[in-house]
């Protein structure tokens, strides 16, 4: 029901968005999307179905709703370079940003360099020219793959969408996704991104949160019985890998990432569960988060105000 309600509202849309833009919308919304609904979103993605609603809506469970106001002061241009071999093709699509100091620019364009492959030694700020450079270094990567492939048929692909997350009075979050096939049995979906401070460009990491102290962690399980679909601790465990039992849940690799509602918590694919499983994710609001969080989260979301201050737990 929910596969099919989605696909005839997106039919019915003028607007066009990337991959990475209906994921952010995604994660702009606080409800937590329930495995079996993941993985609906994803079949989409995976077909191609890029049409989507007004960039003002937000995808919930068998709903739309409009998402609260955010800052958006902070402008991108969009840089695309696309190259196709015949059985290779690989894309970048980066948004960069146009107004934002220096600092935090430079920041964010060494982090896009880190994630398309770290490699690139021109200069960061000529966007055009890296992501460029980067095509180029991803398509020849699969041609590699293809010349070994003694079987021949392979078609290989490599994409990447970077694009503004979020954005709040004194932070920026930048998302990433890639999608790609490389052989095997099926493609593979990575989706992260960075919180940056506006003032400095300073990448924001779990740093910034007392995760030790005691509530934490099951706000975690909490919401990842949520995602999973389960009701109790005792069934949790049967979702996870092995190396990651419950209780011992570890944080995501990808850093928080802050949005107007609250934290998303964004893992990967085979990072705690199976492929199956899809990419767990989750947002914590910042009402629940604030027993955990550092002087240097508080004033990323409210400021160095008496709104920070007062902010008690």
């Amino acid at each position: 029901m929910f596969l099919l309600s989605t696909a005839n509202l997106l039919k019915e849309s003028s607007f066009q968005l990337s991959i990475v833009e209906i994921m952010s919308i995604f994660a702009e919304d606080q409800s937590v999307f329930t495995m079996k609904q993941y993985r609906s979103i994803l079949t989409f993605l995976g077909l191609g179905i890029i049409t989507a609603m007004n960039a003002c809506t937000v995808m919930s469970a068998n709903k739309f709703t409009t998402c609260d106001p955010m800052v958006d002061t902070i402008e991108v241009v969009k840089d695309s370079v696309g190259l196709d071999s015949g059985i290779c093709h690989a894309e970048v699509v980066s948004y960069t940003l146009k107004n934002a100091g220096k600092a935090l620019t430079n920041s964010v364009n060494e982090w896009t360099s880190e994630v398309l492959g770290n490699s690139y030694t021109g200069d960061y700020s000529d966007s055009k020219k890296m992501i460029t450079y980067y095509i180029n270094e991803t398509l020849r990567s699969l041609q590699e793959i293809v010349a070994e492939d003694t079987e021949g048929g392979l078609s290989l692909f490599r994409n990447f969408y970077i694009s503004k997350m979020s954005e709040g009075k004194y932070y920026l979050t930048m998302s990433f996704f890639c999608d790609e096939f490389i052989g095997g049995f099926h493609g593979l979906l990575t989706q992260s991104g960075v919180t940056f401070r506006k003032s400095d460009g300073r990448r924001i990491g779990w740093d910034v949160f007392f995760t030790y102290r005691d509530g934490f962690e099951e706000l975690m399980t909490d919401s990842l019985k949520a995602y999973f679909g389960v009701d109790t601790d005792e069934e949790l465990p049967n979702q996870l890998l092995k190396d990651n039992e419950y209780p011992l849940v570890p944080l995501p690799r990808c850093g928080p990432l802050f949005t107007t509602k609250g934290v998303l918590f964004q893992y990967q694919s085979y990072e705690i569960t199976s492929y199956a499983n899809g990419m767990p994710n989750f947002i914590l609001p910042y009402e629940q988060l604030k027993p955990y969080m550092t002087e240097t989260a508080r004033r990323l979301v409210f400021g160095h105000s008496a709104q920070s201050k007062n902010f008690s737990k």
